[in-house]
């Protein structure tokens, strides 16, 4: 049985998060980069050198395929290859100074499209949001 949130206030949450989630949606791929490479050059960001076998285990990718989009990244200059200093075997990847750039890129024009999209929103659903509160630059 699906559960219904009763407070009117959950509602109206519930009502401006799908009108959200729908608009972010439609503009979730990123110009000339999958969704999937960018997810990919954020995790390098945030974690930092990964070896290919645990980026492609976080990013529910098959490693063959991480292995492709890796090639990718490389030949873009958003990421590089470096050996593994506990075992000379292996190499991991970390991102370069222009995969960085590329996140921050996509990060502020998705902040721009949310915080467009927030000034759409009725007066109640801004309210339900909080969004009188909300800085949107604090989405970058």
């Amino acid at each position: 049985m699906t559960q219904h949130p009763e407070n009117s206030d959950q509602l109206a949450v519930a009502h401006a998060l799908e009108r959200v989630i729908a608009w972010l949606r439609e503009a979730r791929e990123p110009a000339g980069m999958s969704l999937s490479t960018l997810s990919a050059l954020s995790r390098l960001e945030s974690a930092g050198a990964l070896r290919i076998t645990e980026l492609s285990s976080l990013e529910g990718l098959t490693q063959p395929g991480m292995t492709t989009l890796i090639n990718r990244l490389e030949d873009g200059g958003f990421a590089v290859r470096e050996p593994d200093p506990s075992d000379g075997r292996a190499v991991r990847v970390s991102i370069t100074q222009a995969g960085i750039a590329r996140v921050i890129a996509h990060r502020a024009s998705r902040a721009a499209l949310i915080g467009a999209r927030l000034n759409e929103l009725s007066t109640e659903d801004q309210d339900a949001l909080g969004v009188d509160r909300l800085d949107v630059g604090d989405l970058r």
